[in-house]
């Protein structure tokens, strides 16, 4: 099944690691908040416990006493993406459900970021409800992502086409956005994705030239995001056929 990519959500990946499910390439490593160091094979997050297999035996630390984690992505984490950005919702899923349910919570950039992207697969795939608990879930894991949550949010609204709500969750991202000279690695994929939904929201509402003039702040400077910044590309390429300039 072939579905039309969503905007992805940060897209950002730097490691590489394994579980009983992977092949690990190198050590993980835990710092935990009173200093202590530990190196092994992560293996999953269980009832908010990560699980370390140190030499022969596997322990576990509560999250709650975790100041840093350091573990690259699996492969099967690069082959989600690469699945995502081809548009392929099923591939997505078959790959990102058992990788979310094994390290949800994890507290690295890759696994948050599949935390955030399986709402989105769950949307592109016309299964609504569960994209929402998805979305909920993204929530509670990582509650200090709170741009990230309103842009899955915004996504859903937008679904459910209750773009006032969108409209809400985007204004503050696009704001800062729009106020910041130079976005980092991660920050550049959400503020293009905020941009390109508040430009679909517009659009809804015949603001067409505020649509145009976001899009294009994707295409030329919020471009990290390819898949949102290909959208982008061609929604400004209509409205420059209809003869839309930017305000």
């Amino acid at each position: 099944m072939k579905a039309s990519v969503s905007p992805t959500a940060a897209i950002l990946a730097i490691v590489i690691f394994s579980s009983p499910c992977f092949v690990a390439n190198a050590q993980d490593a835990v710092v935990q908040k009173d200093g202590q160091h530990r190196e092994g094979q992560i293996t999953g997050v269980k009832a908010d416990v990560l699980r370390i297999k140190i030499g022969p035996a596997e322990t576990g630390i509560p999250m709650a006493n975790i100041a840093s984690v350091t573990m690259a992505p699996p492969k099967s984490y690069t082959d989600t993406l690469a699945a995502w950005q081809s548009g392929d919702a099923k591939k997505t899923l078959s790959l990102l459900e058992p990788l979310v349910a094994t390290f949800n919570g994890l507290p690295t950039v890759w696994a948050e970021r599949a935390s955030a992207l399986l709402g989105e697969a769950f949307l592109a795939s016309g299964q609504v409800d569960k994209a929402e608990a998805a979305f909920a879930s993204f929530q509670k894991s990582y509650p200090a992502s709170a741009s990230t949550a309103d842009i899955g949010l915004a996504r859903l609204a937008i679904e459910k086409k209750d773009f006032p709500t969108a409209r809400e969750k985007l204004l503050p991202v696009v704001e800062k956005a729009k106020a910041t000279k130079l976005a980092g690695a991660g920050e550049n994929a959400v503020f293009g994705q905020a941009l390109f939904l508040l430009a679909q929201v517009q659009e809804s509402s015949a603001e067409n030239s505020e649509a145009l003039e976001n899009y294009l702040l994707v295409t030329t400077i919020f471009h990290e995001d390819e898949a949102v910044a290909k959208k982008s590309q061609e929604r400004a390429a209509a409205l420059a056929e209809k003869n839309v300039i930017v305000p």
